[in-house]
């Protein structure tokens, strides 16, 4: 269990590391990825995670309910630049002394076939679909949305939804 612990304490993913593989993803298959898409799907990644790894794929930012459904604050705000266009850069960050920038990578095997899982599941849907999927009642998101209020959504909470979800997943894989 220490050793466990232990790569994921160094090898955890962060906001900007999850992003940036998705944005890569993005571009190796050249469909635009806009910042309301982009923060769907880390939400969506971080679900996975804690049902498939039984940990979170970032623990930087936390996952808040807004309007239009799940997001990553950190991510959104990097990125909202781009309003509804596609993101067209990566996630930089800068070292401890502000002099060094660079992209943060996803560095984990496992967290990077979550985000490719994800990618594969929903690149194709139109963010305005996946703001519908993430409202439907009984969604995490729906549980503690607050008109005005950008109330976090904690991660026990997506962990018993994607739970379920995965357990959905497997039933219809074994009917196709």
């Amino acid at each position: 269990m220490y050793l466990t612990l232990q790569k994921q304490r160094i090898y955890m993913g962060t906001t900007e590391s999850v992003a940036n593989e998705f944005i890569k993803l993005s571009e190796q298959t050249n469909i635009g990825l806009t910042n309301m898409k982009l923060v769907k799907l880390m939400y969506i990644a971080q679900g996975l995670s804690l049902s498939l790894l039984d940990r979170p794929i970032f623990k930087n930012d936390n996952i808040e309910a807004w309007k239009y459904g799940p997001v990553v604050p950190s991510i959104y705000h990097e990125f909202k630049h781009f309003k509804s266009n596609p993101i067209t850069s990566k996630s930089v960050t800068l070292d401890k002394n502000w002099q060094t920038s660079s992209e943060p990578n996803l560095i984990d095997e496992e967290d990077q076939k979550i985000v490719k899982l994800t990618w594969q599941l929903y690149r194709d849907i139109p963010v305005n679909d996946l703001v519908d999927l993430t409202h439907k009642t009984g969604t995490p998101w729906s549980l503690c949305y607050a008109p005005g209020e950008n109330k976090v959504i904690k991660n026990d909470l997506i962990k018993r939804y994607y739970d379920k979800f995965v357990i959905n997943l497997e039933k219809h894989l074994k009917s196709a």
